[in-house]
């Protein structure tokens, strides 16, 4: 009778040993799937709590939640960050995180929460995203621009580091730094300032604008040589603005691009004999030929990223944040009695 049972060495036995390890293992990691999942919601769920209940106005007993809201919610709770009525924003953004723990709107969240100026909970959400998902290096991103506003940086640095590793590019991203770290450097004096702006615009001259602004504000002479007359489209507004004393007249006068500007300005009585290729620059020019000298130049800024366009320039977008992006566009307009703004 024994001898119809199959043997250890039977492969009939040895494929049933298979089959029954096979649904263990996947008995097993289904098991540990939803306790894994179940974790998450409750470490969600505690995280959540650090921050303050109030901030959702959406109860449950007043509000109660359906699957079909989820959409809805988020194209509105999107209308009242357009607006910049954050408050709102969070509120629905907090109750639909409750509801569908879903990263993505926790990401949201720490956007949100890092343009309203909440830098602290901003960046407790961007960690608790990188320590679940390491790679995610637009929450790197983010980090790394929360730390500029906190003017953390080597915090700053270590977030660069961590794209860097993953394959980003960040050239731009490191010379913005750097820049920024020689602004905000109290160990340095103008001279010695300007002297690292030089040094950092040899480098990479992909911020040649701020570079020159502040330059403009630190040493009039270093900045004047550091201006190209082929890039004027970039400076007319800093140029523009830049009050009597701070012209070096020799350097106006040795290249036409920048004596048509300060002709059009006034500055200049003699007109220069080749055109600047700015249209706007061009018809100042042409009206005080003619006796009209009452023309101004009036400027706005736009991200060619986002296509916003802003009242004052940006090295950063306040739109979408985007690095480098700003186009100055002047426009004509009627000169005002007195003018004393200035960009520096």
């Amino acid at each position: 009778m024994n001898s119809f049972l199959p043997s250890y060495h039977d492969p009939i036995f040895s494929i049933i040993l298979i089959i029954l390890i096979a649904v263990a293992v996947a008995l097993v990691t289904h098991g540990w799937n939803l306790y894994r999942q179940e974790r998450l919601k409750r470490h969600l769920y505690s995280f959540l709590e650090k921050f303050d209940t109030a901030s959702c106005s959406l109860e449950e007993e007043n509000v109660p939640y359906e699957e079909g809201m989820a959409k809805p919610l988020l194209l509105l709770a999107r209308a009242f960050e357009q607006s910049g009525n954050f408050d709102k924003t969070i509120s629905i953004l907090l109750y639909l995180i409750r509801h569908s723990r879903d990263d993505e709107l926790l990401i949201y969240l720490g956007k949100v929460y890092l343009r309203a100026g909440f830098l602290q909970r901003s960046e407790e959400i961007f960690l608790e995203i990188i320590s679940r998902h390491p790679r995610r290096s637009d929450v790197l991103y983010q980090l790394e621009l929360l730390y500029e506003k906190l003017q953390d940086y080597p915090k700053a640095w270590e977030t660069i580091e961590a794209l860097k590793g993953q394959g980003e590019s960040t050239e731009l991203l490191d010379t913005y730094l750097r820049f920024l770290e020689i602004r905000s450097d109290r160990a340095l004096d103008p001279r010695g300032r300007s002297a690292a702006l030089e040094r950092l615009l040899e480098e990479n001259d992909q911020l040649y604008r701020p570079v020159l602004q502040e330059l403009f504000r630190l040493d009039t002479t270093r900045a004047w040589g550091r201006v190209d007359p082929q890039r004027l489209e970039e400076l007319i507004d800093l140029l523009w603005f830049l009050p009597p004393a701070q012209l070096q007249l020799d350097i106006i006068a040795s290249d036409s691009r920048l004596a048509s500007l300060y002709y059009a300005r006034g500055d200049l009585q003699e007109a220069p004999k080749e055109p600047s290729g700015i249209f706007a620059i061009e018809m100042l020019c042409a009206a005080r030929k003619s006796g009209f000298e009452k023309g101004d130049l009036h400027f706005s800024y736009l991200c060619t990223q986002c296509k916003r366009s802003f009242p004052v320039t940006f090295v950063r977008c306040p739109g979408c944040v985007a690095l480098n992006t700003v186009k100055v566009e002047e426009r004509l307009a009627p000169r005002e009695p007195m003018r004393s703004d200035t960009l520096l």
